[in-house]
């Protein structure tokens, strides 16, 4: 492989992996809203549930056993509601950190492979004055000159 290919394909791996994050910060934003459009949706559902409360209570006040009735249903509902987001939300997260580990061990290992790549393709003077560039122990040390 050239000087220039290992360049190319290190510089595609960066790329790649800047994606996969971009990737991964773009569905955490869709959960995000997506959960938002659930909280929202639920506080509109519940003011309608009070808000029928309210009214049946306008038109039979003396009726307490339908206001609690009616009050008892609509808290239900309410909590149901709640445990729901709790549950869209906890599910989100799991989602999200298995997204996030997924791209950082994909990351480790793309750059693990590009610095082997530009390792082994490291002039020879370099692996010789460089220890963690040679391929081997095989490889000669360097002479040092006396002065």
């Amino acid at each position: 492989m050239t000087t220039r290919e290992s360049i190319d394909r290190l510089l595609e791996t960066i790329i790649e992996r800047q994606e996969a994050r971009f990737d991964t910060i773009k569905g955490i934003n869709e959960r995000y809203y997506r959960f938002v459009r659930s909280v929202v949706e639920a506080t509109r559902q519940g003011a309608h549930d009070w808000t029928n409360v309210g009214r049946g209570w306008a038109q039979r006040p003396t009726d307490v056993v339908g206001l609690y009735e009616s009050a008892s249903e609509v808290l239900a509902n309410d909590q149901a509601r709640r445990i729901a987001l709790w549950q869209e939300m906890l599910d989100d997260v799991a989602e999200s950190q298995r997204e996030g580990r997924e791209v950082v061990r994909r990351s480790f290992g793309e750059v693990r492979q590009a610095v082997e790549r530009v390792q082994e393709s490291a002039p020879a003077f370099l692996r010789a004055r460089v220890p963690s560039l040679r391929r081997n122990e095989a490889e000669p040390e360097p002479v040092a000159k006396e002065a």
